[in-house]
Order: structure tokens, then C-alpha cells, then sequence
């Protein structure tokens, strides 16, 4: 076996995780007293013109004559990264809990993206490879499992909270080093497992307590064969299963869930009560990478407690036009991109959208609309896969030329700069701002000369200085 640490992260907060998912019928005894009430609440709330159905339903169970509350909508399993003071160390008893990809089917699943499992033979020699593979190859997260929430001379503060929506074949482990990279600088980090089947694989909890999986849609055709129309539904699920995020975030705050609301059990298990008053829903942002940079778009356009959005490597052919019209919520926006994704209809989307954007105000300022693309860098080099298998992906020409830890690093020191200059309020400092490294700026590219030049942008607000003045 080769047992392999991922890098670590680069804040001054050593990182913890644990998963959480509500259970698909909840009881009464898994709300707390006097909390069942604003549960519902918040469970059950339309938003805006969404057209999501919450139902509640009050039926009484024949066994156990316990009123169960159904959730119309399913809330995907969440993984959480966030700050501790526990430096993370080798466990054989936790080597499993701490693996990068923690079930086979994860394995399987990314295989059967460049093995398409259109036969009995082609499935099981895909199962054949995921076998040997998983069983020899244990890459650990450089986080520990279940250790208490940081706190600081004796405070126990709130901390700004960020979604990660996941891109198209992937899993809440497929971006940890970024997610690490955040928690690290003070954040709680929480990263959806979507349902939709844009997942390469997702796993839940039946309503008989059984886990079962979700094997990515359209794995036996070629991506460009799916309809632009199935992948629109898939958005809307996606939009969806943020906004119940969102839900569960409020009640993990307001402490209303007990730990049998948590249907994940063992090692990995969130302990409900830790973030009890300790997420500030005030400084809620979310960020994601490429299908989850157009699941962060739309939601932010429906979702008002959203006030800050990253958007990496945007796909934006599944977007719908009324949510183009929604311009993000008005929220500040980052735009993230690697220099290789780019094609004339995705460019063309793009624009319309900037252009709007810089068109638009929010309380007579223009709106914040920040365009950075990375040089010399493709589409996966956002995700974890070319940092840990740096040659295999050059050679496949699926990552860029520069290095591939310095692509992640700067990446996430232009997120959290973004972050730390338009979610949280002026004056923060320690430990959410960020060690500007200057050097950053030769792999910066500010803005987009030939969308300025296609969409006639001059009122756009490109603050891109603050990157590298301190």
C-alpha cells in the first residue's frame, strides 16, 4: 500500500472535517423542543419563482406512531472542512475516514470517464482497475477527523461560511486542497455531494437508514451526446439542493437538529452541537468550479442570503435566460478562469452576462465584477487530480504548462483575497486576510481585452489591483 499526505494548506489554522446528511424522514426527536416549529419554516420556504415544491407532510408511521416531517426535496450529504487546533496526524484507525477517495465507486466512477462502460466487458474490467487501484493507493487528506471547531482566547466567534459546489465528474472530495485552503484561513467550508447525477458518483441514506448511490447520468455516452436540456434540469436540481444547504446551515447554527438528524454515523460523523452559534449566516458566500460555477450564478439570483460569489472555469450553456436577467443577485462576483477553457459560445455567453452586469447598479454604486483567468492553465487544474498526479495529467494534456501546486496556490490566494474584501466587513484582518504573494501577477491575466473590445465595457468594475498591493 502507499499511504500519501495531500499538501497542506496554506492558512495559519490547522484543518478538520466531518460529513453530515439530514435524514430523509426526520422525527420529532431528532428536532429539539420548541425548534420544530422554525425547522419547518425554514424546510418548507418557496423561493422567489423557483417553483420548488417542500411539502410537509404529517403522517403518523404504522410501526412506531411517530410523525414523520418529509422532505420533498432530498438534501445531499455535505462535507465540512474547518479550522481546529488539532495538528493532523497519522492513524491507522483513521487512515480510512481520511482517504481522498473514501468508497471504491468514487474510483470506479472516475475511471469510467475515460473508459466509457458501454459493455459487461468494459464494466468489469473498469471494476477490475478500480479494485487494484483503490486497494494500493490510500492518498490522505491533510485534515483530521471530527476534531472541535477552533476557538480563539476563550471567544467562541463566528466564522464566515462558504458553499463549494462541486463541477460535472466529481465528488466532495475532488477540490479538498481548496477547501483546506479556506477553512485554514478562518472559514467553515461545506461542499454538497449533488444528487442530479452530475456527480461521478454520490452516495445517501434511503429512508430505511441503507446507503445507496447515484452513478453519474450519462456515463456510457460521450459528454457532447447529453441534451443542453437535461443538463438545464440538472441546474435546477442543483439550485435546489444548495438552497437545502442553506437550510440545514441555519439549523446546524440555531442548534434545532439532535444527532440523530445526522444519518451519517462513525469517524467521520458531524457532532451536531459544535457549530451551534458559530456559523455567521451574515457572511454566507459560495464558490464553485465550472458546473458548479453556473450552480453559484444561478442560486446567488435566487437566494438572497447569498452574498458573495466565486465562479471558476463557468459553464455557461446550461444557464436559462431569465437567470442572466437575475445578474447574480447583484452580489459581488469573481470570475476565476484558466486560460485554455475558452470557446467561442461560451465566450458569448459570457459577455451578455458581464455586459448586463456592468450595465447594472446596486444602491447607485456599480456593481462588483472581478475577471482574472490564470495563464498557461486548462480546466482541471481547479480541482485536486493534477496537483496529486502531476506528470500522468501534463502528459494527457489535461492540466497547463506551469507548475501545478503554484496553479493552487494562486488560485486560492485570489479567491480569499476576493473573499476577504467583499464578503467581510472593512476592518477584518487576522485570520481571514491573506498573504499577497507578489509573484502571483506573472500568472494573472486582468480582464479580458477582447471582451472589453466585443461588449463595450468601459463602467465595469475590474478591481483587480488590490492582488499583490500588500
Amino acid at each position: 500500500m502507499g499511504f500519501l499526505d495531500l499538501p497542506k494548506p496554506l492558512g495559519v489554522f490547522h484543518v478538520a472535517f466531518a460529513d453530515f446528511e439530514l435524514r430523509t424522514y426526520a422525527s420529532d426527536s431528532d428536532v429539539k423542543v420548541g425548534a420544530a416549529a422554525s425547522r419547518r419554516g425554514a424546510v418548507s420556504e418557496v423561493r422567489d419563482d423557483d417553483d420548488v415544491e417542500r411539502k410537509e407532510c404529517d403522517e403518523e408511521d404504522e410501526e412506531t406512531g411517530a410523525r414523520r416531517v418529509e422532505i420533498a426535496c432530498r438534501t445531499p450529504m455535505v462535507r465540512l472542512f474547518y479550522p481546529t487546533e488539532t495538528k493532523p496526524k497519522w492513524s491507522f484507525s483513521h487512515a480510512q475516514t481520511r482517504r481522498w477517495l473514501p468508497e471504491l465507486r468514487y474510483t470506479y466512477g472516475f475511471f469510467s470517464k475515460g473508459i466509457l462502460p458501454t459493455s459487461r466487458l468494459r464494466r468489469c474490467f473498469l471494476w477490475v482497475i478500480a479494485c487494484v487501484l483503490h486497494s494500493w493507493v490510500w492518498l490522505q487528506i491533510n485534515a483530521s477527523v471530527g476534531e472541535p471547531l477552533i476557538q480563539r482566547e476563550g471567544d467562541k466567534e463566528r466564522l464566515p461560511v462558504v458553499i463549494f459546489s462541486h463541477g460535472m465528474w466529481a465528488c466532495r472530495t475532488t477540490y479538498t486542497l481548496a477547501c483546506c485552503d479556506m477553512a485554514s484561513h478562518g472559514y467553515i467550508v461545506v461542499v454538497p455531494e449533488h444528487l442530479d447525477g452530475s456527480a461521478v458518483a454520490a452516495q445517501y441514506t434511503d429512508t430505511t437508514g441503507k446507503k445507496r448511490w447515484i452513478q453519474h447520468a450519462f456515463a456510457d455516452k460521450p459528454f457532447d451526446h447529453t441534451p443542453m436540456e437535461h443538463r438545464t434540469n440538472q441546474l435546477r436540481q442543483r439550485v435546489r439542493e444548495i438552497q437545502k444547504v442553506v437550510d440545514v446551515i441555519e439549523m446546524l447554527d440555531q442548534g434545532t437538529l439532535t444527532q440523530t438528524s445526522n444519518a451519517v454515523v462513525g469517524q467521520g460523523s458531524l457532532n451536531v452541537t459544535m457549530l451551534q452559534g458559530r456559523l455567521d449566516m451574515s457572511y454566507l458566500a459560495i464558490r464553485g468550479h465550472s458546473f458548479g460555477g453556473s450552480t453559484a450564478i444561478v442560486v446567488c439570483g435566487l437566494d438572497k442570503r447569498l452574498k458573495c460569489c466565486v465562479a471558476e472555469d463557468t459553464w455557461w450553456q446550461p444557464i436559462e435566460q431569465v437567470h442572466y436577467e437575475r445578474l447574480a443577485g447583484k452580489v459581488p462576483i469573481l470570475f476565476l478562469n484558466n486560460e485554455q477553457f475558452e470557446w467561442e459560445e461560451l465566450r458569448r455567453l459570457r459577455n451578455v452576462f458581464l455586459k448586463a452586469r456592468a450595465e447594472a447598479e446596486s444602491d447607485g454604486q456599480p456593481l462588483v465584477t472581478q475577471l482574472i483567468t490564470v495563464k498557461g492553465t486548462r480546466h482541471m487544474d481547479q480541482c485536486d487530480f493534477p496537483v496529486l498526479y502531476p506528470r500522468t495529467f501534463r502528459a494527457a494534456k489535461l492540466s497547463g504548462e506551469v507548475n501545478t501546486r503554484i496553479v493552487k496556490d494562486v488560485n486560492s490566494r485570489a479567491c480569499l483575497e476576493f473573499l476577504h474584501r467583499n464578503l467581510l466587513p472593512p476592518g477584518t484582518h487576522f485570520p481571514h486576510a491573506v498573504h499577497v504573494v507578489k509573484e502571483d501577477s506573472e500568472y494573472l491575466i486582468v480582464g479580458d481585452e477582447k471582451l472589453h473590445k466585443k461588449c463595450e465595457l468601459p463602467h465595469m468594475n475590474i478591481n483587480i489591483s488590490a492582488i499583490g498591493s500588500e
